[in-house]
């Protein structure tokens, strides 16, 4: 299809388009008079692995921080980090490490309460502080569980939430605990009027009968999740993710999955089951994953925000450059397939079974899978994507896999490109696709950001970065035909955490908050056409706008994306041929200084603005896109 091509402008200055009578700097006709292309559904989605300890901490809603004693914060010996003994009223107690009496084969160290004295009116225990803090709101419940056993002490056992000064917001009452370990779950219900975050969750008795050591693991305290999953997601996380309306969600990786070395790479059975099973490792950015959210979690998140899940899988290749020899690469393969069927398995086959026993009988509906993570790098990709591909095919036929590597030595039907890039060269890149043969083999677009200051991952999340997005998409949507798949990333920072920047969204422990080129991806996203439709440009020059039109049958609407890469306004005559519009449309306008972001102190301070416009005669208007801007037009056909 042919389109007529314009560079982007970014603006300078916030504030709503608007219609008017200026004199036009070019003209746009959109043809619904003849036909357009076919857009993939699933074009928009996420990509998302642990990066600016974004899991634990973050998107997994556990609120106990080093729950498990698994290893430390950065993968060393396990410690008692954001712990603290509580000894109230004269009371004499200390928590120690210990080894000695493990929980289970799984996890070695518990934390030992050894109990010297408590007196009248006294306490002795522990706290532990959480992710910075403990965020307690206004009429939540909260899930508190450990398990635990004593030398000698039969109990009582005092679990409470408290603010650091010391008040009590919330306590319940273990009344017995015996010389094995055993779960114990209670529920928290704070009496707050406001969210506050400076809070402990403290473990402790006041009976002057305790005495001896008494021995914890597992200590977990979730509030309400994301569609009251059980073990799940953040609500706030997880809602700002569905406000997007995203199609498909990547994971778990990225560099994430590839691991240090073979030996270190993410285990997808290391990371279902009850989390008393669950090992845990040092995550390839530098700091411990409890792997709390798992494979199952994660196609469960899937589930609950309508997203396709594509799977990426090890494919025989790690950080360190080194490569499974061929001849060996048949135990790894065949743990793929074992992965798949824990996936996609009846509940007759040995790892749907597994699946069925972690509480989800239903296989999933999984389309897609990536088999590696940006193997350009390595040499050895040829004789690894075979080995992957030909034995999937086999097992599972209909599976669309994706590669992330040119290859020669199996067919590849879609093959995941990253762009990392400056935003001229972003801008520069909004016709990449254009001419990108339709040979069978699409693309998917598995990560890519706008980084100002070059690759890679040191430059802000600016409305600059976020016009440069807004010129690439509207690239990728215009080939959306081939483009099957685009995700920007990493999607996810913790304020004060990054690893790398810019990121799609931030947050604390108190709060959430898009960054300019996050409400970039929900424009877009959420209005979406499933027909591109041909723009005719005159009367212009190439940049500073670009742009993408599109229809969608059911709703009879008509979508105009376009991005003012550019520090002075533009207007556009807009025209549409072969239909006629409703006399009023919405516009959709995220625009600011250059240099403006989204922070904790300031969430919503780039933020898209929606207003009405009227057009008169049905197929003709002036729209005015201010300087470094990013504005979806909406039009309904009569």
């Amino acid at each position: 299809m042919k389109y007529s091509t314009l560079a982007l402008g970014l603006v300078s200055s916030f504030g709503l388009a608007w219609i008017n009578t200026v004199q036009a700097n070019i003209s746009l006709t959109i043809r619904q008079d003849i036909a357009g292309n076919v857009s993939f559904p699933t074009l928009y989605g996420y990509m998302y692995e642990d990066i600016n300890h974004s899991g634990d901490g973050g998107i997994y809603a556990e609120m106990i921080r080093n729950r498990a004693f698994q290893m430390n914060d950065t993968g060393g010996a396990p410690d008692l980090a954001h712990y603290s003994s509580v000894n109230g009223g004269g009371s004499s107690s200390t928590i120690k490490l210990d080894s000695a009496v493990p929980l289970n084969d799984v996890l070695t160290h518990t934390l030992r309460l050894d109990i010297t004295q408590v007196k009248q009116g006294g306490r002795a225990g522990f706290s532990n502080e959480g992710w910075e803090g403990i965020r307690i709101q206004p009429g939540e419940k909260y899930m508190a569980s450990f398990f635990a056993k004593s030398s000698k002490y039969t109990g009582p056992l005092t679990v409470s939430i408290e603010s650091s000064s010391g008040t009590v917001l919330a306590k319940a009452t273990v009344p017995s605990i015996g010389s094995s370990f055993k779960k114990y779950t209670i529920e928290l219900a704070p009496s707050v009027k406001t969210t506050t975050t400076d809070n402990v969750f403290v473990i402790s008795t006041s009976s002057t009968n305790a005495s001896g050591s008494i021995w914890f693991d597992v200590i977990s305290l979730f509030p309400p999740t994301f569609k009251n999953r059980a073990n799940g997601l953040r609500t706030d996380l997880g809602q700002i993710l569905a406000d997007t309306k995203p199609s498909f969600f990547r994971f778990p990786g990225g560099n994430n999955i590839e691991g240090v070395n073979a030996q270190s790479r993410w285990k997808w059975n290391e990371t279902i089951g009850p989390i008393e099973t669950r090992p845990g490792r040092l995550g390839d950015w530098g700091y411990m994953n409890t792997d709390g959210q798992g494979l199952l979690e994660y196609l469960e998140m899937c589930e609950d925000l309508n997203m396709e899940p594509v799977l990426a899988v090890w494919a025989g290749y790690s950080l360190d450059q080194k490569s499974i020899a061929e001849a060996d690469l048949g135990p790894y393969v065949q743990d793929t397939l074992n992965e798949l069927e824990y996936v996609m398995g009846s509940t007759k086959t040995k790892y749907g079974a597994l699946r069925a026993s972690h509480g989800h009988a239903e296989p999933f509906d999984l389309k897609y899978v990536e088999v590696g993570n940006e193997d350009f790098f390595s040499t050895t990709y040829d004789y690894r994507y075979k080995a992957w591909y030909t034995a999937i095919k086999k097992a599972y036929p209909k599976l669309q896999i994706i590669a992330t590597g040119g290859e020669t030595s199996s067919p590849m039907e879609t093959l995941d490109d990253h762009y990392y890039l400056s935003g001229p060269d972003m801008v520069a890149d909004y016709n990449k696709y254009d001419n990108h043969p339709r040979n069978g083999t699409t693309i998917m677009v598995g990560e890519y950001a706008t980084n100002i200051n070059g690759c890679c991952g040191t430059s802000p999340a600016n409305v600059q970065a976020a016009v440069a997005d807004a010129v690439f998409a509207s690239g990728l949507e215009r080939n959306s035909d081939l483009v099957q798949f685009a995700a920007y990333a990493p999607t996810f920072t913790r304020d004060g955490q990054a690893q790398w920047n810019p990121d799609l969204i931030g947050f604390n422990t108190e709060q959430v908050w898009g960054t300019p080129s996050y409400y970039v991806q929900q424009m877009w996203s959420a209005n979406r056409a499933d027909m591109i439709l041909q723009v005719d440009a005159a009367n212009g020059n190439l940049g500073p706008l670009y742009w993408v039109a599109g229809s969608k049958n059911s709703t009879k609407q008509v979508f105009l994306k376009v991005a003012n890469y550019g520090s002075s306004s533009q207007t556009a005559s807009i025209n549409l041929k072969g239909s006629r519009v409703h006399s009023q449309g919405v516009s959709i306008v995220l625009s600011g200084g250059v240099n403006d972001t989204n922070s904790a102190a300031s969430p919503k301070n780039v933020v898209p603005k929606t207003s009405t416009f009227n057009i008169a005669g049905g197929n003709t208007f002036n729209f005015t896109f201010p300087a470094w801007s990013a504005s979806v037009l909406l039009l309904h056909n009569m």
